[in-house]
């Protein structure tokens, strides 16, 4: 595996850089999954040179790696800038359950209010995404009803509404 720069870690993971050319497959192969694009609420039918075409808009995307055995696990990203900052995660389907995507996240939170300053964080899931949500409540996200967005399901059309949660760095802690 090539170097790459490790950007936050624990004794089970690190947070460390994206490198297309390693990485872009097995994220490719995630959002193809249909666990993926039902928690994300999107269908993606796309090749994957199309896919590598596509440009990275986030502030940043790193690669979960696991530390034992240098396994790429999955990805962390958050919104692109002059957005609200939105955490998103995807773990790969062999390393789904096994507790690394609140390990993975609680990372991203601690990046994303260490390095990147942010007064806030924003993340999403559907209401029956117990484990997404779950994962949230871990990391110490409440519910922000207010930031609710009301969309139409990929697959059947119905109205569903994607829950809005926030976490408030308490660093700064001025909560309006």
């Amino acid at each position: 595996m090539e170097r790459r720069k490790i950007y936050l870690s624990n004794p089970i993971l690190c947070l460390a850089e994206y490198i297309r050319c390693e990485d872009d497959w097995d994220r490719y192969n995630c959002w193809m999954d249909p666990e993926t694009q039902m928690g994300y609420n999107l269908r993606k039918v796309i090749t994957f040179e199309e896919y590598t075409r596509e440009s990275i808009r986030s502030r940043f995307i790193f690669t979960i790696i696991r530390c034992k055995d240098n396994a790429r696990i999955g990805a962390i990203f958050v919104s692109p800038e002059n957005t609200l900052p939105d955490l998103a995660i995807m773990i790969f389907k062999p390393y789904r359950r096994q507790g690394y995507g609140t390990m993975a996240f609680s990372l991203g939170v601690r990046y994303c209010f260490e390095k990147l300053k942010l007064d806030r964080i924003y993340a999403g899931c559907y209401p029956g995404n117990v484990l997404s949500m779950q994962m949230l409540k871990t990391c110490g996200f409440e519910l922000h009803p207010e930031g609710n967005v009301k969309e139409r399901h990929y697959l059947t059309g119905e109205e569903i509404t994607q829950l809005d949660f926030v976490k408030w760095n308490p660093e700064k802690c001025e909560v309006e």
